[in-house]
């Protein structure tokens, strides 16, 4: 289904204010990823599920800061995490999130060239 059909079916019954609080939550949803951190640990786990530690070491950043990025987009849906023993690993749960940043990614690296 072509994405603006997709979303002229999904907002199609909402009324004005229904799309404030849409808007809204698009905005914070972007707020997550307005970060190059973020970016960058998605762009470690699209590859598979990666423990923290390993995420860390293809990030290149401390462990706390990694953590608490995680965390938070774990909060918003984007990626999934479970635990195994004492090692937490983390994949992709919004595979459209992935599709949409590589898309943009792949935008802007072009403009580089």
């Amino acid at each position: 289904m072509k994405l603006r059909v997709k979303v002229q079916k999904a907002t199609k019954n909402l009324s004005p204010k229904q799309m404030e609080k849409v808007f809204a939550h698009v905005a914070a949803y972007f707020n997550v990823l307005s970060e190059p951190a973020r970016l960058r640990i998605m762009y470690a786990v699209c590859s598979g599920e990666k423990s923290v530690s390993e995420v860390v070491k293809m990030c290149g950043t401390s462990q706390a800061n990694v953590s608490r990025h995680l965390l938070a987009l774990h909060k918003a849906g984007i990626l999934m995490r479970r635990k195994e023993g004492v090692t937490v690993y983390y994949s992709i749960a919004d595979n459209a999130t992935v599709e949409m940043c590589q898309t943009v990614c792949a935008k802007i690296a072009e403009s580089i060239h």
